[in-house]
């Protein structure tokens, strides 16, 4: 896309708020995550679609990665194997 920068896109905004969330030190992962079931179902769907996509992207050889995140780096290559041939449908 001509012109696109990532870091004007909402979704940038989005990662980058999240980003300031997580460290925090007290950002507990388990209320973050039990926060979820309170989405409408539809807004479930597309989180998971959300993660897919991020693990596409942790388990990537061409990503910058070392020693501190090469344990869900590895661990994501192997997630792909299980999620790539399932279908989450838009619904």
């Amino acid at each position: 896309m001509e012109g696109y920068q990532l870091e004007n896109s909402r979704e940038f905004k989005a990662a980058m708020e999240l980003e300031k969330a997580l460290n925090d030190t007290c950002f507990d992962y388990k209320k973050f995550a039990d926060s979820i079931k309170n989405y409408h179902p539809t807004l479930q769907q597309s989180l998971f679609r959300l993660i897919r996509e991020i693990i596409y992207v942790q388990a990537d050889d061409n990503r910058r990665y070392d020693a501190r995140n090469n344990a869900s780096h590895e661990v994501a290559k192997k997630l792909v194997e299980v999620i790539e041939m399932e279908c989450l449908p838009y619904i």
